[in-house]
């Protein structure tokens, strides 16, 4: 596959798995939802090694895919809490932002997109802002900002952060730095269960969707890694960022969420961004 197509399949996969823990941290402890996840992510890599044979080649990318993994934690966790006390439609999109990071680092280290790939770039970065903008009403209040959004900030700098670091932790191998970074999450959840202590309890209807959410998120992981090893990271990292479309559709089909119009302009012009940067 070209790193255009799995840079959109990391998009989708991320679309899917956000949706669902955001509404997942609704119901259970954001900590749980990640442990249970993430576990389920790690063993669907582990998975993969094994049957390719992967041989883990020690060196300084290992270390930046344990960035990454830390990057990672932070912004989902940042990104789950955010979605739960918050409208979806709002936070995910702010999230995107991030990328803002890895435009600019890989267009400073020599990226040369097209003139079409370029105005794609902006058309879709302008859409993630369109997307964000918070409802206005006629009413008196004192709060100036929406619930979630300063959590949705947090989680655009961290992905932003992860975005970067996984590109130079995929050079050399990108499935064994997704093992380590899945791996790195993990280490680091069982000291935050440790101090937390949240409620471990999972029902049994909800096993379904974290199990899948793992899932997902670790291939759409895998699938960027990949796509970054292959392509520019400035074009790979905003198709992966376009995530928020697919989880504020969700957000609207599932939990009847009632964006505005320009958050539906803004989804146009990010589809329409994708559609210039695959010319």
């Amino acid at each position: 596959m070209s790193a255009v197509s799995l840079a959109l399949v990391a998009c989708l996969g991320w679309g899917i798995a956000d949706f669902l823990g955001g509404f997942k941290s609704r119901a259970l402890p954001v900590i749980t939802v990640l442990l249970v996840s993430t576990s389920c992510g790690l063993a669907a890599m582990a998975a993969i090694a094994l049957n390719r044979g992967v041989v883990l080649q020690f060196g300084a990318h290992l270390g930046y895919a344990a960035a990454g993994g830390i990057a990672g934690l932070v912004g989902l966790i940042c990104l789950y809490r955010g979605m739960a006390i918050g409208a979806m439609s709002i936070v995910a999109p702010i999230s995107a932002l991030g990328v803002l990071l890895p435009v600019t680092f890989g267009l400073v280290a020599g990226d040369l997109p097209s003139p079409w790939q370029t105005l794609g770039m902006v058309a879709a970065l302008a859409g993630a802002v369109l997307v964000s903008r918070e409802k206005r009403t006629l009413e008196p209040s004192p709060k100036k900002i929406a619930d979630g959004v300063l959590l949705a900030a947090g989680a655009a700098l961290a992905i932003g952060i992860f975005y970067v670091v996984m590109d130079r932790a995929s050079d050399i191998d990108p499935l064994g730095a997704s093992l380590v970074m899945r791996l790195t999450q993990f280490a680091l959840l069982i000291p935050l269960v440790l101090v937390s202590r949240p409620c471990l309890r999972v029902g049994p209807g909800h096993w379904p969707f974290l199990i899948g959410m793992g899932v997902l998120d670790a291939l759409a992981g895998l699938a960027y890694a990949i796509a970054t090893a292959q392509g520019m990271l400035s074009l790979v990292a905003v198709l992966g960022s376009l995530y928020p479309a697919v989880t504020v559709l969700l957000a609207i089909l599932v939990l009847r969420e009632r964006p505005q119009r320009i958050q539906f302009a803004g989804v146009a012009l990010a589809l329409a961004g994708v559609a210039l940067i695959t010319l």
